[in-house]
């Protein structure tokens, strides 16, 4: 709904709609229950091995560690207001070749690298896609300020 409000006045991209969709699924991470976010950090691995091709974590033991620190980082560096949607677009908006900035450059996608799923493979996905986010929400944010 919000989409179709603002799309008109704003000329929003396809991709700045799809942001906005993502954002209304779901709670954030920080508002998840324990059992909730855990379930929401394992899909992320699964999808993110289902999207680019990167293996699995080899063991429980891992792929709990592997949890923790995604959390973590999410916590402690801005990421915690994201819902799996979000991330799962995210993942999937790094796929697309020839996305551009608002200004024209090319958004980088970000090609797997390790020997299974880690974070900085999903921390440099979701810098890109945070860039697109916070650009549309001063986008937004100017509309509401009227410039």
């Amino acid at each position: 709904m919000l989409a179709n409000l603002v799309a008109d006045p704003l000329n929003l991209t396809k991709v700045e709609l799809l942001i906005i969709e993502c954002r209304k699924k779901g709670a954030s991470f920080v508002e998840m229950t324990d059992k909730d976010r855990r379930v929401a950090l394992d899909k992320i691995i699964v999808k993110t091995a289902a999207i680019s091709g990167c293996p699995l974590p080899n063991t429980d033991f891992f792929a709990d560690i592997v949890c923790e620190e995604m959390y973590e980082f999410m916590l402690e560096f801005g990421y915690e207001e994201l819902t799996l949607a979000e991330i799962s677009f995210a993942l999937r908006m790094n796929m697309k070749v020839g996305l551009k900035y608002p200004n024209g450059i090319e958004i980088e996608t970000i090609p797997f690298s390790g020997h299974c799923f880690n974070v900085t493979y999903i921390s440099k996905i979701l810098s890109n896609y945070m860039q697109l986010r916070n650009l549309l929400d001063r986008k937004l944010q100017n509309y509401i300020d009227g410039y």
